[in-house]
């Protein structure tokens, strides 16, 4: 495999990946306000954003929401 070919992959994942995570923030239940802010860096700092957003978006939300609960 070239190296260009396994860099056009390696962009057409990133991208996927961006989408995803941009689909799923959009439908959160969050305020505009937070969810332009998390598309915007996810958009800005693309690797990143989308691992920042899996750790710290929605799965920590739900988490702090069920320990006030109990």
């Amino acid at each position: 495999m070239e190296i260009g070919t396994i860099w056009i992959i390696i962009a057409a994942v990133v991208i996927i990946t961006q989408i995803w995570a941009i689909w799923h923030i959009i439908g959160s239940d969050r305020r505009a306000e937070r969810k332009m802010l998390w598309v915007v860096f996810v958009v800005w700092a693309p690797i990143l954003g989308v691992l920042v957003w899996l750790v710290k978006g929605p799965r920590a939300v739900k988490g702090r929401e069920v320990l006030k609960e109990k």
